[in-house]
């Protein structure tokens, strides 16, 4: 059976790990994702996408999708 995607944030270091099924792995510096005094809701793998949910720290859910592609690149954000 083939491996997935997968994205795992870590709080403590505002650390984004892309996690490719080849077993490849890529290390996001949180920058892009808490512009604005934003914080992580959670992550999603989409295809080979991985999408960061966030919003600012007043926010109770998530408003703003940060997306990159499973090397790491950042493809852009858009609204919930």
């Amino acid at each position: 059976m083939a491996g997935m995607l997968l994205g795992l944030w870590d709080e403590s270091t505002e650390t984004l790990t892309i996690t490719r099924p080849n077993g490849q792995s890529y290390k996001v510096k949180g920058r892009q994702m808490l512009t604005g005094s934003h914080k992580v809701f959670g992550v999603q793998t989409v295809g080979d996408e991985v999408h960061v949910l966030t919003a600012p720290r007043t926010n109770r859910r998530p408003s703003r999708r940060v997306i990159f592609s499973d090397s790491g690149s950042y493809r852009g954000s858009k609204s919930v």
